[in-house]
């Protein structure tokens, strides 16, 4: 679990330089690794995705694991209640984000073939990166609470009533 949790950490890091690059590319016009600001765009935008994804799967994949521990009685039923609210809280500003990041992505064409909404891509993208950087501490708060819920998780004492 701390593997794919520390994966998951590093794929995040790689996210928030690669939108970095793709952001000061767009504004002051320099190619990345010999690359277009559309192009490493494309790039980007697979990589932010997956990225995404493979985050959400981390608390799927550990949410159904502390549900059977739980079943099995190695914890309080007040567990699942905070996992569920961490998880309506954390899934909907993952998918905002993507959506916003992949709008923007999208939106280049618009400003490649010099659209009307155009002027408005910077915009666009400062409120995608700063969403962003908001989740990202959304992220970390989330990753802290899941780890707490599976400390928390023990056998519950079993009384003989005989």
């Amino acid at each position: 679990m701390y593997v794919f949790m520390i994966t998951c950490y590093v794929l995040m890091f790689i996210n928030l330089v690669d939108l970095t690059l793709v952001g000061t590319s767009g504004f002051f016009d320099h190619s990345i690794f010999g690359a277009s600001h559309t192009r490493f765009s494309l790039f980007m935008i697979l990589v932010f995705t997956i990225t995404e994804t493979v985050v959400m799967f981390f608390f799927i994949a550990t949410g159904k694991a502390i549900k059977e521990a739980i079943e099995d009685g190695l914890g309080e039923k007040n567990l699942w209640l905070r996992e569920r609210k961490l998880k309506m809280q954390l899934f909907p500003q993952l998918m905002l984000t993507i959506t916003l990041v992949g709008g923007w992505v999208i939106h280049i064409g618009a400003v490649e073939n010099q659209m009307a909404t155009a002027p408005y891509h910077g915009i666009f993208f400062t409120i995608a990166f700063l969403h962003h950087l908001w989740t990202l501490k959304l992220k970390n708060s989330a990753f802290r609470e899941q780890l707490n819920i599976i400390e928390q998780l023990r056998p519950i004492e079993i009384t003989d009533s005989n």
